[in-house]
């Protein structure tokens, strides 16, 4: 990433001047083959005469260039499609991956069939498989993502079948519950999903909104979020999570609410802070995913975390919340501690699967930004991130065989495989296998396009990788086998010298003060055992 600064060219291309981009006026520019862009330059007319009578225009300072730079370089910090790009381009610019979103979820879920109306919630299936699918839900992802009461839920949905001629916002509720649950028993789409998904959305459409927000509205738009994370689109969840962001605000749930205008939905306090705390972490990583912006109000307060029940780990989730927003690319690089944060977060405690792959995913982020900040992490600190990332991986391949497609299965062990090349030592590369191996267990499991464009990123990346260090073993090997002249030595001296090739230092160590003699003495023995070598292997 060690790339020259780009000067502005008098002329930029159209790509350029759309995204307001420095252009070096090149064909293709550097910008375009950086980010995959199509250069081309719009039909230019032949110089005009200069008007002796008009005011010069002032091209804009240096200093508001570099601004401007400063701003997009923050914008595309978090960025995990960015950080594959610039990892590609880094090994083989001309190989590189182009910018793309890689294994975000583990893909859409589609059946063949002609598109679907939407149906009354009650005639799509009936009331016992709703009840089986929404069990399905309250195992699986309660736990994690917990801002619904159980109790409250079935009873309902018994009520919802008892009068079948009401639909009501609730539909939102009882479909989405229950096409998650679909999308957590079974692994391909099926025609009941898809009616329960277009049923649930038909709900929130229709819903007209004349007072402010109710708890309903916003629990059945988080579901739909969390749907559309799983299955969608970055831009399509994007979108619904801000959309869930302004609908909180008009709530009044969010914490700075104190405007008699927007009277505040009332709620238990503890379910507040999980739908305003989710709400938060989705738009947060959305934004982050894209570059986009992240909803914020006027005073960015934080809700506190929820109170702790039996079986329910919300609060882990959220527990990373204010590291993550703290990651806000708004923010300068000077008001975060990255290696202290990174110490935070890897000293956090997380005991369910979901748990620590949001766990390994703000890592991870975090991880980027040192590296484009060209910063270093100590050696202990990387055993605690190698140590995690494992964990995260073993997490991954339990959830995918037991059909919990949450979206990090896909997206932590991609990213996982490039934080490892760009980590580059003998540990991190050590796990590559296994992260490949994960990689390939969750696309061959999942079988969507998704999946396979994202395992033949993880195949070129690690292949370019390699083709890179098999250029440069060949260039030692070249330097090694040159022509030796006349008179000089036949062979390479012995890189493992033994016992009497320490002798000489004999005289020295008989100098030191005993205890430090001692200990020359010690690591001088374990070398002589050990032995080292040119590429720096040692005895495992």
């Amino acid at each position: 990433m060690n790339s020259p600064k780009r000067k502005r060219s008098r002329l930029a291309c159209k790509p350029c001047r759309e995204r307001k981009r420095k252009c070096d006026g090149a064909d293709p520019c550097i910008t375009c083959t950086e980010w995959g862009y199509e250069c081309y330059y719009a039909a230019q007319r032949g110089p005009a005469a200069p008007d002796p009578t008009a005011r010069p225009v002032l091209a804009p300072s240096t200093v508001e260039s570099d601004h401007c730079g400063r701003i997009r370089r923050r914008l595309e910090a978090n960025s995990g499609a960015a950080f594959v790009r610039k990892l590609g381009l880094d090994i083989d610019p001309i190989k590189a991956p182009k910018l793309n979103l890689f294994g975000w979820n583990l893909g859409a879920r589609q059946v063949s069939s002609p598109p679907l109306n939407a149906l009354s919630i009650v005639e799509i299936t009936s009331l016992e498989h709703m009840k089986s699918l929404s069990q399905v839900y309250f195992d699986k992802v309660d736990p994690c993502y917990g801002f619904i009461d159980p109790r409250q839920f079935f009873e309902r949905l018994n009520t919802r079948w008892k009068s079948p001629l009401t639909p009501s916002i609730d539909d939102s509720i009882l479909g989405g519950v229950a096409a998650i649950g679909c999308l957590f028993s079974q692994r391909h789409a099926t025609i009941t999903e898809l009616h329960l998904v277009r049923s649930a959305r038909s709900s929130l459409d229709n819903h007209h909104l004349s007072d402010p927000p109710s708890i309903d509205l916003l629990t059945g738009w988080t579901l739909r979020l969390i749907y559309l994370r799983m299955t969608d689109s970055p831009r399509s969840t994007w979108i619904a999570s801000s959309t869930l962001m302004h609908l909180v605000e008009a709530s009044g749930l969010h914490p700075e609410s104190t405007s008699d205008l927007v009277p505040c939905a009332q709620c238990d306090p503890d379910l507040k802070k999980r739908l305003v705390g989710l709400a938060h972490h989705l738009n947060a990583w959305t934004s982050f995913d894209l570059g986009l912006s992240r909803v914020s109000f006027q005073i960015n307060d934080l809700p506190l975390l929820p109170s702790p029940k039996p079986g329910d780990y919300t609060a882990e989730v959220l527990g990373l919340l204010p590291v993550s927003v703290s990651l806000d690319p708004g923010r300068s690089e000077e008001e975060t501690d990255l290696t202290s944060t990174l110490s935070k977060v890897l000293d956090g405690s997380h005991t369910q699967s979901p748990s620590v792959l949001a766990q390994c995913n703000l890592v991870l982020c975090i991880l980027r930004r040192i590296h484009s900040q060209k910063l270093d992490i100590s050696s202990g600190l990387a055993e605690q991130v190698l140590a995690l990332l494992k964990k995260g991986l073993g997490c991954a391949r339990s959830m995918v065989m037991d059909c919990s497609p949450w979206h990090h299965v896909a997206n932590v062990p991609f990213h996982i495989i490039c934080v490892l090349l760009v980590m580059d030592t003998r540990p991190s590369l050590g796990m590559l296998p296994e992260a490949m191996q994960t990689l390939s267990l969750v696309a061959s499991t999942c079988d969507t396009e998704t999946m396979k464009t994202a395992y033949s990123a993880a195949c070129l990346l690690v292949r370019i990788h390699q083709q890179r260090r098999e250029e440069d073993i060949a260039v030692f090997g070249e330097a090694l086998s040159m022509q030796q002249p006349e008179g000089a030595i036949a062979s390479p001296p012995q890189l493992n010298p033994g016992a009497e090739d320490y002798s000489w230092l004999g005289a020295l160590v008989a100098d030191f003060p005993e205890q430090q003699r001692d200990e020359l003495e010690e690591f001088l023995n374990a070398d002589m055992i050990n032995g080292s070598s040119l590429l720096g292997e040692s005895e495992a």
